[in-house]
């Protein structure tokens, strides 16, 4: 007689597809492997959000929603987009706490009668990392439910008065807060959980150990050595310092890739800057394996609150591909004593590129991210959990 698979549902920012694929989507599958049946349900879509451009990202959000939800890891895993007349923003009647708390009731179709005909309105676990997915909490059943918190959300700007209330609500009522960074610490224990863990973000090792390593398209045209960043450039994202590097270090050819809106603006027309958008997840080993040194250039003076309390899950992915990193110093990465090469400076970071590329790839590099694998991660929630 087969065992009854265990059932989540996730309740996240980021949709399933998304080119951000953070710690939630890693869980995700670690779940899977471990044996669950998941749901993921990401934050809504609205005709509102037309008004700023139809990008990429709100076709694939729109895409997801009208198929009614894809199936993905052999049918493990249902991915759902909900959408709503009105759903939360920092902006004007948006921004109430009214519309936070109620948005999942103008969704058509009902997102909670979605769950609960897709047989998630009854699940092991009720995992939160959207603060405006509180509702959640009293229409489903569950036997534990977790708050996850990757970041200092305060530090964002779309972070509204009301998220602030919701997190302290959420974090008070569910089981269990869960934090990414120990300079997260006491930001959490300020909100009194019933209990709090610290699990840092990590990697899918197989995935980008092992993945292609076949030379992309782009690189055929682009001088090496190629210093590579893969991810969010947000404001938080330090412009001038890659500008002046790249300035300094012509012979280096600087890749970036991710949404690249605010890039396009604050960097400078550098013959050796090249910016290619957002790749798919299964696309990124390829580009981190045919590059030389990866970087992560924050901004952490301008943005302390929120860099200092970041674990990034890209050291452990460039690492994963052998790749040296050089990276500006804050708290989380000089408590981690990773073999990156950490600056505080430009100076610094001219030299790390120099120092990193003189060392090239090393063993030492993939044997440090091995051990970060998500799967550990997992395991450690669901027996801390007690499921």
């Amino acid at each position: 007689m087969s065992k009854i698979a265990r059932k989540i549902l996730m309740a996240c920012s980021n949709y399933w597809s998304s080119p951000f694929q953070v710690g939630s989507h890693h869980l995700a599958r670690g779940f899977v492997k471990a044996g669950w049946k998941v749901a993921f349900v990401s934050d809504p879509i609205s005709p509102l959000h037309v008004f700023n451009g139809i990008s990429v990202e709100l076709r694939e959000r729109w895409a997801t929603y009208r198929a009614g939800g894809n199936l993905d890891l052999d049918d493990c895993l249902w991915a759902y987009v909900p959408a709503a007349l009105l759903t939360p923003h920092n902006k004007f009647l948006l921004k109430s706490e009214w519309v936070h708390r109620n948005w999942f009731k103008l969704t058509w179709p009902n997102v909670v009668n979605k769950i609960v005909k897709e047989q998630f309105g009854e699940v092991d676990l009720l995992y939160i990392d959207s603060v405006t997915q509180l509702f959640w909490l009293n229409n489903v059943k569950y036997k534990k439910s977790v708050l996850r918190i990757p970041d200092k959300n305060t530090g964002f700007v779309k972070f509204t008065p009301a998220m602030v209330k919701m997190e302290r609500e959420l974090a008070r009522t569910a089981n269990m807060v869960i934090y990414t960074a120990q300079n997260l610490e006491n930001y959490v224990r300020d909100m009194k959980p019933r209990e709090m863990l610290y699990i840092p973000n990590g990697v899918d090792f197989t995935h980008f150990s092992m993945g292609s390593r076949s030379m992309p398209p782009e690189y055929e045209d682009i001088p090496k050595p190629i210093a590579v960043y893969v991810g969010a450039m947000d404001v938080w994202f330090d412009y001038r310092l890659v500008n002046r590097v790249a300035e300094k270090l012509p012979g280096v050819s600087f890749v970036l890739i991710g949404p690249d809106k605010y890039a396009r603006t604050r960097l400078e027309s550098l013959p050796n800057i090249y910016l290619l958008g957002h790749r798919n997840y299964a696309q990124i080993p390829s580009y981190l394996h045919n590059a030389n040194v990866g970087i992560i250039p924050f901004n952490v003076k301008g943005y302390p609150d929120l860099v200092h309390s970041v674990h990034p899950l890209k050291l452990y992915e460039y690492m994963a591909c052998g790749l040296p990193v050089v990276s500006v110093e804050w708290d989380e990465l000089i408590r981690l004593k990773t073999p990156a090469l950490l600056c505080r400076n430009e100076e610094q970071f001219i030299k790390g590129i120099q120092e990193a590329l003189q060392r090239g790839k090393q063993s030492e590099f993939i044997d440090y991210a091995k051990e970060m694998d998500w799967e550990c991660r997992v395991n450690h929630l669901i027996e801390r959990v007690g499921l």
